[in-house]
């Protein structure tokens, strides 16, 4: 045991000998009083560590001690750490806890004479300050009440009564009496006292009467600090090293701060070992050591401190300085989310989240740590946009809409991107008013411009397109499009042969913007960039791994590098690495991966065994999570006429509760009138604003009689093609469908600009227009023309598709385009080109024009080629060539063959011949 006493001023030096032999070393440098700071070592004892001090209670445990307190027996523990809970009750709330903090002060008086009278009302008076109960402590008189027995008072309380008279508080205000008062505690030994009077010395304010070199009097508040070796021992050295952390006396010095840490955790002081481990993970001017690091923190976490589990938790996580653990992170994160803190349950709820397929039937912790931390006054954002998910994960995006709302708007109101994005989303899918969109357009447009989004700027062009119920507001939309672009975050599309072929040298923008996207967390984007590095030979072993391991956080990933690869592949055996990542990804992410593979066993049947079972039994996953997707594939599996309506019935209550725009839009005509204005507004407010999705709806309004939306939505598929030709045929065959002659200008149009983007669909279009008579776009000439240019094509691409044009055209029509041709040598190359009507055609023009016979043998010739090709009509004429020897030899056997095939496929020609035939026979 060391310890001190405290001595008169006459005892001084005495003092001080006594000092220098029981603690050592003590290295001191002479210092001048004007100095600011000491250079003054003064090291810890050697000692075997042992469990001297009980270390603190976790406040949690704490506060449920005293809130569930009788008021009657005070807790059979040491007094001493009775009273240390006064003190941290006064730290956690003074004013909520000094009801309690009196009564327990009254009952360890009780309990305790050493503790009754003075020390009792100093504690009191403590508790009152710290609770800023000041008129209560004046109208009391409790400070008068101290100073009466001044003389007899400890010189811990001289120095705290001090204060009182240096500040007024209790007293009227007396700093003369307040420097007597203190320089006589210093002259006692008072730890508190010497280092204030020391403190003040270096400023050059010492009071009157004060004379001890600061350096005596320091190392004299250690050694004091210090004392005997009991459980307090903890609390007053803490104090030394903190001295040596603050440098406001001492100069400062980390090793020794650490040091006097270090000798208080060895003692059992959990909260100065996690003060070690802040040394060493912070390592400023400090020689870090990770297994002291390791020791102490493992310490701390031991007991209970929460701070101290967490960080644990996390090297068990990492597994940076042990071996990783996940089993042992989950239990340190428990047991710090035990103590009800907000770090302890953000780190159990987003743990559980990160490893929930490692860990199934946790959620429910999850959700409580989220309900915990949800009403915690400085909750996070991120907290309630959870929750929120939650809400639609248990009760569907319909059906959870209201619920989830209530969280979103609290996430928003704190800040939480995600949270205002998705109650933008939601507003948007209510369509319940102006005043709501307009709310979140400003919503989205604040995650632009203040929080950084990415994909706002998308979703506002998606509002202003295609959501809104004013839906399109085109200069608005077309705005946000063009900030899109601006900043780089609109969608990357590259073929996937384009992509591998990426060079790094001159395609380093693409490369990057795709790397970009791939960083945002964008599927696609990161399949792209996966798949260029794996064909880059700029690409390093390290670069693919961090790439793969960062690929591993987000969903879909595997489904899009399986597309890339569907693309690439040439033959079954090339397609296998797809089909082995979708199986992969079904494996990880289940439902949601289910349709994608199930899709492409359909789309590529001759590559694997399956049977219909199967894949159904992968499209019921997704469909029963509202995935419309999965029931039209479900559908189209049964051949009978009401599958559909079996496939709707099965799931209409998924499809009402959570249907995504697909499903809603399945179940549309399956449902009465009203409920069919309801699911259509609904999927309106989610619709995917891009072509497919918009002309869906078109159709989908044709389909059950809605003429002027179908033509509405096509309004909005006008500006959604950008420069897709395929898109461009679609709407005008469309607008052609719904609208007839009166969209044929603007149809007219849109093919010219497809055939110059190379649509192969596109002329035919375009003809079809110009043979229409009723059309503005009618012009027989330029038909002609087309044709003509048709015949000078060597392959012939179009002459073929253009006749078959002009074939169904009226006689008016065809008789202008016939006097601007030589039809005979048009027939002649479209049949030398294959086209099996051509080649009939030309046979019988030449039949009826023969001038010797040449002619006629050629005919016949043309003939048998179209019968051969299929054409019914060619088969007649070419039985009767050959029955009666017209361009060729007669030979009924093979005539009646023909004439037999025709007949069979409808000719009545062929039949009456036929008969006709027969009848001779029999004559």
């Amino acid at each position: 045991m060391f310890g001190f006493v405290s001595s008169p001023k006459q005892n001084w030096s005495a003092i001080l000998s006594v000092l220098a032999l029981s603690v050592a070393p003590i290295a001191t440098s002479a210092q001048e009083a004007s100095t600011n700071v000491l250079d003054l070592e003064f090291l810890p004892p050697e000692i075997t560590p042992s469990h001297i001090c009980v270390p603190r209670a976790p406040d949690a445990d704490t506060i449920e001690t005293w809130r569930n307190w009788d008021g009657v027996r005070l807790p059979n523990v040491d007094h001493a750490l009775i009273k240390r809970d006064i003190n941290r009750l006064q730290q956690i709330n003074a004013s909520y806890w000094l009801e309690t903090i009196e009564l327990i002060i009254t009952r360890l008086a009780e309990a305790d004479p050493s503790y009754a009278g003075n020390n009792a009302l100093l504690a009191r008076i403590s508790a009152m300050v710290a609770a800023g109960a000041f008129e209560e402590l004046s109208s009391q008189q409790l400070i008068a009440q101290l100073a009466a027995d001044e003389e007899l008072l400890s010189p811990r309380i001289k120095t705290a009564l001090s204060g009182y008279f240096r500040n007024g508080l209790g007293v009227e205000r007396d700093v003369e009496h307040a420097d007597a008062l203190l320089v006589d505690a210093g002259y006692s030994g008072n730890a508190d006292a010497l280092l204030t009077l020391t403190k003040r010395e270096l400023a050059g304010t010492s009071p009157e009467g004060w004379d001890v070199a600061p350096e005596l009097a320091v190392t004299m508040a250690f050694g004091s600090l210090v004392g005997e070796l009991n459980p307090s021992i903890c609390d007053r050295v803490a104090r030394i090293a903190r001295e040596y952390s603050n440098g406001e006396i001492v100069r400062p010095n980390p090793q020794l701060a650490h040091d006097w840490f270090r000798f208080a955790a060895d003692l059992g002081d959990s909260n100065s070992a996690w003060k070690i481990v802040e040394f060493h993970m912070l390592a400023e001017n400090f020689e870090k050591d990770n297994d002291v690091l390791l020791h102490y923190l493992t310490q701390a976490a031991d007991a209970q401190l929460p701070y101290a589990q967490i960080a644990l938790g996390r090297v068990y996580e990492t597994g940076a300085l042990v071996e990783r653990d996940l089993d042992r992170t989950l239990q340190l994160f428990r047991a710090a989310a035990k103590s009800g803190g907000r770090p302890g349950l953000t780190r159990l709820a987003l743990f559980l989240e990160t490893y929930a397929d490692r860990y199934p039937g946790t959620n429910d912790e999850r959700l409580a740590a989220l309900n915990n931390l949800a009403e915690h006054p400085g909750a996070a954002g991120w907290v309630f946009s959870r929750l929120a998910d939650d809400v639609y994960e248990r009760k569907g995006r319909w059906g959870g809409q209201a619920e989830a709302l209530v969280y979103l708007e609290r996430a928003a109101e704190l800040g939480d991107m995600d949270g205002s994005i998705n109650l933008a989303i939601n507003l948007v899918a209510q369509r319940s008013g102006e005043h709501e969109i307009e709310r979140a357009v400003d919503l989205l447009s604040y995650s632009v411009s203040a929080l950084g989004g990415v994909n706002p700027a998308k979703l506002l062009h998606g509002v202003f397109m295609c959501q809104a119920p004013d839906s399109p507001r085109v200069q608005e939309a077309q705005y946000w499009q063009s900030i899109e672009a601006a900043t780089g975050t609109s969608n990357v599309e590259i073929a996937a042969r384009d992509l591998i072929e990426l060079d790094n040298e001159d395609d380093a923008l693409t490369i990057a913007l795709i790397q970009s996207h791939a960083l945002y967390g964008r599927a696609k984007a990161m399949a792209s960039y996966l798949k260029y590095l794996e064909n880059s030979p700029d690409t390093t072993p390290e670069m693919l791994a961090f790439w793969h391991e960062y690929s591993n956080q987000y969903t879909s990933v595997l489904e899009a590098l399986a597309d890339l690869e569907f693309e690439l592949a040439e033959n079954p055996a090339e397609r296998i690495v797809a089909f082995s990542l979708l199986r992969q990804e079904y494996k990880l992410s289940g439902a949601p991966a289910a349709l994608a593979l199930a899709q492409a066993i359909l789309d590529y049947q001759s590559d694997t065994e399956f049977s219909t079972a199967d894949v159904r039994t992968l499209l019921e996953a997704p469909a029963g999570e509202g995935q419309g997707a999965a029931m039209q594939l479900l559908a189209a599996l049964d051949p009978s006429d009401d599958s559909g309506r079996a496939v709707f019935e099965q799931f209409a209550d998924v499809i009402e509760a959570n249907g995504d725009f697909d499903a809603l839009l399945f179940a549309v005509p399956f449902l009465e009138a009203e409920k069919q204005e309801n699911y259509l507004s609904r999927a309106a407010g989610i619709i995917p604003c891009d072509y497919k999705n918009v002309m869906a709806m078109s159709r989908l309004y044709l389909e059950i009689g809605n003429s002027e939306n179908a033509v509405h939505w096509m309004r909005i598929a006008e500006y959604l093609m950008e420069d897709n030709p395929w898109t461009m045929v679609d709407l005008a065959r469309s607008e052609l469908n719904v609208l007839g002659v009166e969209a044929a200008p603007k149809a007219m149009d849109l093919f010219e600009r497809a055939a110059a983007l190379g649509d192969v669909n596109a002329p035919r279009g375009m003809f079809d227009l110009l043979v229409t008579n009723d059309a503005e776009t009618y012009d027989p000439e330029r038909a002609a023309l087309l044709i003509t240019q048709a015949m000078d094509d060597p392959e012939h691409a179009y002459l073929n598709r253009f006749l078959g044009a002009y074939r169904g055209a009226n006689d008016e029509v065809k008789a202008e385009i016939e006097s601007r041709l030589d039809m005979p040598q048009v027939y002649m190359v479209a049949a030398e080109s294959g086209d099996i009507f051509s080649m009939r055609t030309y046979a019988l023009y030449l039949r009826e024009n023969a001038a010797n016979t040449t002619d006629l043998a050629t005919s016949t010739e043309w003939l048998a080629r179209a019968a051969e090709g299929g054409d019914t009509t060619a088969m007649a004429e070419l039985g009767y060539a050959l029955a009666f020897g017209i361009g060729t030899e007669a030979d009924l056997d093979n005539a009646v063959v023909w004439l037999e095939r025709a007949a069979a496929n409808g000719s009545d020609k062929a039949a009456t011949i036929t008969a006709l035939l027969n009848l001779n026979e029999d004559t």
